[in-house]
């Protein structure tokens, strides 16, 4: 992406109070890797915040769980966990995650495997970073994409957390092609409690709402959010940065809680006519840049568009 200038996060959260660069002796954000579980811990201010989980006991890297203030999950436990109200479909779904359901026909979202061969951590600025090196396999283990994904982590409001996720996906041995699939590419599956079909409401961009009126619409962001009992109000929105491959994105959404950023699905998601199909040829790359903005409040409450808009501004480069 072309370098433009960089808005400190301080603008991103307008009028949630609070600032966002600690004192000097403060904890501010920690990550704590434990290498033989393959896992890393961010904590905020001393408040669990996510979990990266890569080792080899999971088929593809995921972030679980996702708290926002209160120490309040918003992203679905199983099948890591259990949850209230019991949800057990679709295993495949693991909290907030990036996969997609056909790569070169291979199937990434719901069977073939992306190990992570290589994890760094560090700090830039106002934001803390985990580095991960993947490859999307097939099935006899050969290297299909190799991704770089750096995932960023800002001392932000309990309020309105964010991560920014950036996946450079390169084929590094043959040509690939991202066909017309449904099931992908960046995705979290909400908690049941407030799923669409329970207390929890979709909302896209465009102020339309509910599954029947935002699935596969094209939209720069998504949002999920409904009320939890005994904490109020709490939801995430995914953003879809301006420069993205087919900005805005196709949106494949569920009332069963999935929320799904999908640029390549143009007919199997969007409805249209033209294949969304792909080709990504031997030696190219190609970069996704996507927020999450974990919120307090509904839609309106948490000004998810002027996050939005603040968000679009910005540039992404890694150091």
């Amino acid at each position: 992406m072309r370098k433009r200038n960089r808005l400190p996060v301080s603008l991103l959260v307008p009028l949630l109070g609070a600032a966002v660069i600690a004192e000097a002796d403060s904890p501010r954000i920690s990550l704590d890797h434990d290498f033989g579980k393959g896992e890393i811990a961010v904590s905020i201010r001393g408040d669990h915040f996510t979990t990266y989980h890569y080792g080899d006991a999971v088929r593809t890297p995921f972030l679980w769980p996702v708290n926002a203030e209160g120490g309040v999950g918003v992203t679905r436990n199983y099948p890591m966990g259990t949850d209230e109200p019991e949800s057990t479909d679709h295993p495949h779904h693991r909290s907030l995650h990036l996969t997609f359901g056909d790569v070169n026909g291979y199937d990434h979202w719901h069977e073939d495997r992306i190990e992570t061969r290589s994890v760094k951590t560090g700090s830039a600025g106002d934001y803390v970073w985990i580095r991960a090196r993947n490859e999307w396999l097939t099935p006899d283990g050969s290297p299909l994409i190799a991704e770089l994904q750096e995932i960023r982590f800002y001392e932000t409001p309990a309020s309105a957390r964010l991560i920014d996720v950036i996946s450079t996906l390169e084929a590094p041995r043959e040509d690939v092609t991202f066909g017309d699939d449904k099931e992908g590419l960046m995705a979290f599956r909400i908690r049941p409690e407030i799923q669409g079909n329970r207390a929890g409401v979709l909302t896209n961009a465009e102020g339309r709402q509910g599954e029947r009126n935002v699935y596969g619409t094209p939209s720069p962001w998504m949002d999920y959010s409904g009320p939890i009992e005994g904490h109020g109000t709490r939801g995430i929105a995914l953003f879809d940065h301006p420069r993205n491959f087919r900005h805005p994105t196709f949106w494949h959404v569920r009332d069963y809680g999935l929320a799904a950023a999908n640029p390549f699905g143009r007919s199997s998601v969007g409805g249209e006519d033209e294949d969304g199909s792909h080709l990504l040829r031997k030696g190219e790359s190609m970069t996704f840049v996507y927020r999450v903005y974990v919120h307090s409040g509904d839609v309106s409450e948490a000004r998810v568009d002027e996050q939005y808009e603040a968000f679009s501004e910005l540039s992404y480069s890694r150091d």
